[in-house]
């Protein structure tokens, strides 16, 4: 389900995108470009991943069919998997972690939205990567400011300085 409505939220940030233009008329990228192509891959990789977890989920039913045979010791499923929502990744958090992760950067994503025209993209947006990496990703503060101030620094000299594609200032006129 989670995949769904980030396949129809990756359509329309492309179709939103597109509105804006992804091309100038001297033949520069646009404002649209980057909302077009981000909504794009949003969208495809959600497919890829609904394709790759039902492939993942029928070779799952294969191993425990091959389990099933008379005379094995079979083991007892450990309590991590049976009651966190399966097996853990590399930094040991369950698709149930990970789901609720995705949805809380959803809901950061869309804080971000309304507070640009309060803040502007520039604050918004570092707001953003600040209260994701010390949030939902538990890094450092410091690091995590520093990392959304290099950030927030490249953003800048990519759309203002290099594209000139004008950023929304908001209320405050940063």
């Amino acid at each position: 389900m989670p995949n769904a409505v980030i396949i129809s939220l990756g359509i329309a940030a492309a179709a939103m995108g597109a509105g804006y233009g992804v091309l100038g008329d001297d033949g520069r990228i646009g404002p649209g470009f980057l909302p077009t192509v981000a909504g794009a891959l949003m969208a495809f990789f959600a497919a890829v991943n609904i394709l790759t977890s039902g492939r993942k989920q029928t070779a799952t039913l294969d191993s425990v069919v091959e389990e099933q045979i008379p005379g094995i010791d079979h083991g007892e499923a450990s309590p991590e998997q049976g009651a966190a929502g399966g097996d853990p990744d590399i930094y040991g958090r369950t698709q149930r972690q990970r789901d609720r992760m995705l949805w809380t950067v959803i809901g950061i994503v869309l804080a971000t939205v309304v507070l640009v025209p309060l803040l502007g993209f520039m604050l918004a947006f570092a707001a953003m990567l600040l209260v994701i990496a010390v949030v939902v990703e538990r890094r450092k503060v410091l690091p995590s400011v520093m990392v959304s101030a290099v950030t927030l620094a490249v953003t800048y000299a990519i759309f203002v300085m290099f594209l000139r594609v004008p950023l929304p200032q908001g209320i405050l006129g940063i």
